[in-house]
């Protein structure tokens, strides 16, 4: 992982630690599991079988790959879905050399998950909306004239891109390095899903 990116990553988080934010993180939760149920994440998403996370909850990890698989785009979301890129074991590397976030982190995921009117625009955990649903929420968090949300969308996305992006998996279909580039190569290629 890039020393610039790591710092970057946390300090989006680190701006999610503060008390305003859990509780309204723990609100989100216990609305979430109340109004929707405390149904379990699709099993595509959950730790690999006989991985127990040290940071996340299979919950928390669930979310994370949700959103990374959004946020890294077509090429990203379909190695995700294959278990070729595994964020959720970026994240708890990152974690592991920042213990002190995981809680932050974890709370956003959850508000992530479990949000409902009117902190987020929908009646269904993130996890269990279609692809497009899980765009519209992730722009609501971005675009929002909350600054609270848009922390959240910063530190998951931060998070996201440095687990995606600094995954060794990831450089044969984004052209890293750079020396030795295909022709054509780009960003917009590595989001339009051409590659390996």
């Amino acid at each position: 992982m890039s020393g610039t990116r790591h710092a970057q990553a946390v300090a989006a988080l680190s701006a999610l630690d503060r008390r305003a934010f859990l509780r309204l993180a723990a609100l989100a939760a216990a609305s979430g599991a109340w109004a929707t149920g405390c149904g379990p994440a699709p099993p595509a998403l959950l730790p690999p079988p006989g991985l127990e996370p040290r940071f996340l909850t299979p919950r928390t990890w669930a979310v994370f790959t949700a959103a990374s698989a959004r946020i890294a785009g077509p090429a990203g979301a379909e190695r995700i879905l294959a278990r070729r890129l595994e964020p959720g074991a970026r994240a708890e590397s990152f974690l592991a050399s920042a213990p002190t976030l995981a809680s932050a982190l974890r709370q956003a995921l959850l508000v992530l998950e479990f949000g409902i009117p009117p902190l987020l625009a929908k009646l269904r955990p993130f996890t269990a909306l279609a692809p497009e649903g899980q765009d519209a929420i992730l722009r609501e968090l971005m675009d929002s004239r909350l600054e609270t949300k848009r922390l959240l969308f910063g530190g998951v996305r931060s998070l996201a891109l440095l687990a995606c992006y600094g995954d060794p998996a990831s450089r044969g279909w984004m052209d890293y390095p750079f020396e030795s580039p295909r022709p054509g190569a780009d960003i917009s290629a590595a989001h339009g899903g051409s590659g390996a």
